[in-house]
């Protein structure tokens, strides 16, 4: 039973400060953490020479903030398109060769030959001179040697596959745009990644980061962790399954496919969301140690059983994430974890609870829940909580910051 009292934190909202700035701008991605949040927590809860683990790292916020503080850090997550974003958005690079393989590209354009990967319904999410200009692009950046120029080609080029496809703008899921403004929708593709590489090349010179103290890796958070005497881990979990809440498989599908076999942390497809927290339903049910949980699940039990075990299948893979976590912490380490207490079928999820209750089972204790309220996290304005099409509710307002020590 949980008898901390969660505490209001307006200094938490940050209402004036975008999320997606400098660093954080490079390549959109959905439900990042707010970068002045982290860069708070780090401060609050580390010392300056300590080791920082993000086990659902994502694109990379908190690898970013701990370079920034002078700590080393260590980040994994299951998405490879994640794993390459954080890459870029951490690492220095030489600006200048970058530059000149831009000039490279333009003076090569018209003989550039399409490298065109197997993309299924290419010509429904893409019109065909944007398949043969995206085809030229993919040529190019695969003849660069230089592996950090190469990453961040490659980012540049993943964005660049998101903006001119016929993907409706703004969207986290697979959703074309309509027959009417497709017929206006003309992207000039080389335009847009020139564009892309020259803002996010802006960036990294406006930004230099000069502690390159980081290590990341394309890793199940459920399986044993190899990583050892963790000072402080930072992160926000998956606040539900991939179908009802983000989404990353669909998100990130279009640059799976056409950065198949370039990404040096690896490649995937739309099958991710199934390999998420929750992805595949529990068969045979485990006791869990969370009163809070088995109240939420009766309450849903009662509305639609199968909900309920979709519910619990999530909880029970979140707990083999935290019992692998905290496996990694040294003796005296803290632990904040930022979640959001979404509803499913009008039942509240208090997902802050659950998330203490399952760290004090392993030892843990809780120090204080902080509450913040959303307003510049780029997520879906209206979820799925029934799981039915067409049914939707307005997603959280709320973060719930919870803070544990070993």
């Amino acid at each position: 039973m949980i008898c901390v009292e969660r505490i209001k934190y307006p200094q938490f909202d940050f209402k004036e400060y975008k999320a997606s700035e400098g660093r954080h701008s490079i390549h959109d991605y959905p439900a990042m953490l707010h970068y002045k949040l982290v860069n708070n927590l780090i401060r609050n809860y580390s010392p300056k020479d300590a080791i920082v683990y993000d086990p659902f790292c994502g694109s990379g916020v908190s690898i970013v903030e701990s370079l920034k503080l002078e700590r080393q850090v260590i980040g994994t997550d299951i998405n490879p398109l994640a794993l390459l974003i954080a890459d870029v958005r951490a690492s220095n690079l030489d600006v200048n060769l970058a530059y000149k393989h831009l000039e490279e590209l333009e003076r090569q354009w018209e003989t550039l030959t399409p490298d065109i990967p197997s993309v299924k319904n290419i010509d429904y999410w893409f019109k065909d001179y944007v398949i043969n200009d995206l085809g030229k692009i993919r040529q190019f950046v695969k003849s660069i040697n230089d592996k950090k120029i190469l990453k961040f080609f490659l980012v540049v080029f993943s964005q660049t596959v998101r903006d001119v496809s016929n993907n409706r703008k703004g969207e986290f899921k697979r959703y074309r745009i309509d027959e009417k403004k497709l017929k206006d929708f003309n992207p000039n593709v080389l335009k847009t990644f020139i564009s892309n590489a020259y803002k996010y090349l802006d960036v990294i010179k406006r930004e230099n980061i000069p502690h390159q103290d980081f290590s990341l890796f394309l890793h199940d958070v459920r399986k044993e962790i190899p990583i050892s005497n963790v000072d402080l881990v930072i992160t926000s979990p998956p606040y539900g399954d991939s179908k009802t809440t983000v989404a990353y498989g669909q998100f990130s599908s279009f640059s799976f496919d056409w950065l198949k076999g370039l990404n040096p942390y690896g490649d995937s497809d739309l099958k991710l969301d199934s390999f998420c927290l929750g992805g595949k339903k529990i068969k045979e049910k485990k006791a869990l140690p969370s009163d809070t949980l088995y109240k939420v699940l009766n309450k849903i039990e009662k509305v639609d059983s199968k909900r309920a075990l979709e519910i619990y299948s999530f909880f029970y893979d979140y707990y083999l994430s935290i019992k692998q976590i905290v496996k990694t912490l040294n003796e005296s380490a803290n632990v904040c974890f930022v979640v959001g207490n979404r509803t499913v079928k009008g039942v509240q999820i208090y997902m802050d609870y659950i998330t203490a209750e399952f760290f004090e089972s392993f030892g843990l204790t809780l120090e204080s829940i902080f509450v913040r309220e959303i307003s510049n996290k780029r997520m879906p304005s209206k979820n799925s909580p029934s799981n039915k099409a067409g049914k939707t509710s307005n997603t959280m307002l709320n973060e719930y910051i919870v803070i544990m020590r070993k």
